[in-house]
């Protein structure tokens, strides 16, 4: 136990999510390590308000910025290792690793080793506007290999405005999962394979493994990658020094 590493998560993008974060990681350790054993974690909680005025000024400097204050403290809080708990901003962790050498496990990481242990050629990539419209993002997944579809109008800005107007203020509605479900059915036929679940509070709304089943139950080639399980899973090897499978 001595030997568990600690890690540090910047959360609060959103706090919805971070939470999910928190539970897992916990859980994912007693799992490996018995039910009395838990995960070393130091979580950094931002406001989100700042965040997205910034992105929406396309402030990548204060963006920047208050990130690396928040890696400097997870450092001086003893954490060899950080977490971008988001995947629109989970570049910031590469930016922090470069600045101060805290160690990044980067989502994009788990997520490609995820993506090719599925056999995922063609991924289907729905997130909020940011993820799914900014070059940046394509370019990611483009470099490991992967053909990117995303969603065209209108569900698009449905996808986007859901995810602001309800997810990220812990609104999971029924009808909403309906408006994934077709998302989902409408980048199947566009000739996605695997459909990733490009923003943490998603996984929220769709976390119902029955429903999951239910609504892909006709499409059976088709694989939903749920970011924060697949994060998760890599930063518990990480904590724990396992080699990732």
């Amino acid at each position: 136990m001595a030997d568990m590493r600690k890690l540090g998560i910047i959360g609060g993008v959103s706090w919805h999510s971070s939470i999910e974060y928190y539970r897992l990681l916990n859980q994912g350790v007693s799992q490996r390590l018995g039910s009395t054993h838990s995960a070393k974690l130091v979580l950094s909680s931002l406001d989100f308000s700042e965040l997205l005025e910034w992105q929406k000024a396309e402030d990548s400097n204060a963006l920047k910025q208050a990130f690396l204050a928040e890696g400097e403290r997870l450092k001086s809080a003893g954490c060899e290792g950080l977490i971008v708990a988001s995947h629109t901003l989970s570049w910031l962790g590469d930016y922090i690793q470069n600045e101060i050498g805290l160690e990044h496990v980067s989502l994009y990481d788990a997520l490609f080793m995820r993506l090719r242990n599925l056999s995922a050629q063609s991924v289907g990539l729905v997130g909020t506007r940011y993820t799914m419209g900014d070059q940046r993002y394509r370019e990611e997944y483009e470099k490991a290999g992967f053909i990117i579809k995303t969603p065209d109008e209108p569900h698009f800005t449905k996808i986007a405005r859901a995810i602001y107007k309800e997810l990220v203020h812990g609104e999971f509605k029924d009808e909403t999962r309906v408006l994934f479900e077709h998302c989902f059915d409408h980048l199947a036929e566009k000739g996605a394979d695997t459909i990733v679940l490009g923003c943490t509070e998603i996984g929220l709304l769709v976390k119902d493994r029955e429903w999951r089943a239910r609504t892909l139950a006709h499409r059976n080639s088709i694989a939903l990658v749920d970011l924060i399980e697949t994060h998760v899973a890599a930063s518990v090897d990480w904590m724990l020094k396992c080699e990732p499978c």
